[in-house]
């Protein structure tokens, strides 16, 4: 195993440092309590008229963070594996600084081609029809917008 570089130590506790203060802050403020001024729309459905694939997930980890798991589910079910893999990168990172090791050093790098990028394209699209389908079936007015340029070819 290699030890940590300066520099890998730096990103190591910058992490430590910024995830779990992410996490606090989607925990501790609503999302429907932002303020007007928030200079992001609460959808992007909101523009285009259908959700994208990550529509809901600031609610749904919001909702994950405070144990109500059906609206989690309910708003974007992204968010489990979403906040699974944080705290992984977080119990990982810990584990690195205290062993002083590098413990992902012989891990296999995975390298995009061009079939891959074709593949992860088509895995998106996939998960976008999803999320689309499950807003729409399920009547997530909150997700859609009637009014955008995409709702009026899918919703009838």
């Amino acid at each position: 195993m290699q030890r940590l570089t300066a520099y890998e130590i730096r990103w190591r506790v910058a992490s430590l440092a910024l995830l779990p203060a992410v996490l606090l802050a989607l925990a501790l403020v609503s999302p429907d309590s932002l303020p007007k001024w928030f200079p992001f729309a609460t959808s992007c459905g909101a523009i285009t008229g259908l959700p994208c694939i990550f529509c809901g997930t600031t609610r749904a980890v919001y909702y994950l963070l405070h144990g109500e798991f059906g609206r989690a589910l309910y708003f974007n079910w992204l968010a489990f594996p979403l906040v699974a893999g944080t705290f992984a990168l977080i119990a990982l990172n810990a584990l690195e600084l205290l062993l002083e090791r590098n413990l992902l050093a012989r891990a296999p790098r995975i390298r995009l081609t061009r079939a891959g990028f074709g593949g992860l394209a088509v895995g998106l699209m996939f998960l976008w029809c999803l999320q689309v389908y499950l807003a729409v079936s399920q009547h997530k007015t909150e997700l859609l917008n009637p009014n955008g340029p995409l709702y009026s070819l899918v919703v009838r």
